[in-house]
């Protein structure tokens, strides 16, 4: 009698542990394409090296995100005169577990982070 709920508990747990494991991924891409910036020298050089990065990060969490959507990277100058933003977003509707949205209640497809760092220098 207490197997089915455990199995689904169970199961819950499976499915939010890769949910959380994709959002730490898009978290690590937008840290991983802020870290990369910093090493440019002009604008355009920090947002070729930051979204390079990330796209390479974002490869290694495909099993877990899905194949079919790419990711939307933005990299700019930040508000804050000295500072480089990276923006990355995901859209997961097309991840393996979103196929469960209907048993186990599940936040929204869109996963995203952004990241703002110093340009360096003194």
């Amino acid at each position: 009698m207490l197997a089915p709920a455990l199995l689904f508990l169970v199961f819950g747990i499976i499915v939010y542990s890769i949910y959380f494991t994709a959002s730490m991924g898009v978290r690590q891409a937008a840290s991983e394409g802020a870290r990369a910036a910093v090493a440019g020298l002009s604008t355009a050089e920090r947002v070729a090296l930051a979204q390079t990065r990330a796209s390479e990060v974002i490869a290694n969490y495909r099993s877990v995100l899905g194949t079919t959507a790419q990711p939307v990277i933005t990299a700019r100058a930040g508000a804050t005169t000295g500072t480089f933003r990276v923006d990355v977003s995901y859209d997961m509707s097309g991840s393996p577990i979103m196929r469960y949205v209907n048993f186990i209640p599940m936040p929204s497809g869109g996963v995203q982070a952004s990241v703002t760092v110093t340009n360096g220098g003194y």
